[in-house]
């Protein structure tokens, strides 16, 4: 049961919900790159932002040199959440263990679709996450969305060259706050509908992986908050709540350090995304192409 831990923390951003939204705002183009510097404003020297996939498969990942030569120049990682921390099995035990058992919350014929499906899909009865919340469900069944044995994150791999180099690191938000994001966001209604559309998931998810190895940015972020991903609510809380809070938090870490910030690729860009909001503050904010 231990890997729920890192499945959960490792959701918020893979945009792994179904949910409906009333339409979608027009987008300013973005040049394709994952890679950003953030320059100017009386910075002393640049800091870089990496979009990240939480979770894709070990024969799609890939560190490019230009994202090596950025996390070298940086002097600090920053990621989402602080994954690090020593009780991180406790806090999530904490938020995500749901007050009533789903046994007795769920309808029978819901209990019996989500048990079939975590069967089939996982390998594991309904009744060893029975105590959690259905979010917590969704996030081992989001693991196995993706056509491969093996999966590997992003922020895992920073955390482990920063280690290497002994880079500091920090985080823009605790995580007890980050999953409480995570159950603002959605209804059971939704996430038991995602658990229905698990097949479609799955395709989803390709066209995704697909988007992220193009770094094509427009469309990671349009596959996330495609309508039967994420409705207003869930927008609120998963983008504009959450890049409202870095963005103020930014400006003073990249006058301390140089910091290579690594977060979900579906924070860039968008009406509310990083990068418009940072150049809205003054920062030049460029892509980095090779």
């Amino acid at each position: 049961m231990k890997n729920i831990y890192k499945s959960i923390a490792a959701l918020v951003v893979t945009g792994l919900f179904a949910g409906r939204a009333t339409a979608q705002q027009a987008q300013p183009a973005l040049e394709k790159s994952l890679l950003w510097e953030v320059s100017g404003n009386g910075l002393d020297k640049p800091s870089y932002i990496y979009g990240t996939t939480h979770m894709i498969c070990e024969a799609d990942f890939i560190v490019r040199d230009k994202v090596k030569h950025a996390f070298e120049k940086s002097t600090q990682l920053v990621i989402e959440a602080n994954i690090l921390d020593p009780n991180m099995n406790e806090i999530l035990t904490k938020a995500m263990t749901s007050d009533i058992p789903q046994h007795q919350k769920l309808s029978p014929a819901d209990y019996n679709m989500v048990d079939s499906i975590l069967k089939l899909k996982c390998g594991i009865p309904f009744k060893l996450l029975d105590n959690y919340k259905l979010s917590a469900v969704v996030s081992v069944i989001a693991q196995k969305s993706f056509p491969c044995a093996v999966t590997k994150s992003y922020e895992a791999t920073f955390l482990e060259m920063a280690k290497g180099c002994n880079k500091p690191i920090m985080a823009l938000e605790g995580l007890a706050e980050q999953v409480d994001y995570l159950n603002k966001s959605f209804t059971e209604e939704q996430i038991l509908s995602q658990v229905r559309d698990f097949d479609n998931s799955k395709k989803e998810s390709l066209d995704l992986i697909s988007k992220y190895k193009e770094e094509d940015l427009m469309g990671v972020y349009a596959n996330i908050t495609a309508p039967n991903r994420m409705d207003e609510n869930a927008m609120h809380w998963m983008l504009e709540v959450r890049n409202g809070n870095w963005v103020n938090k930014m400006p003073e870490i990249m006058k301390q350090q140089s910091s290579f910030f690594a977060v979900g690729a579906a924070h860039l860009p968008g009406p509310i995304g990083l990068i418009i909001q940072l150049r809205a503050k003054g920062y030049t904010v460029r892509p980095i192409m090779n």
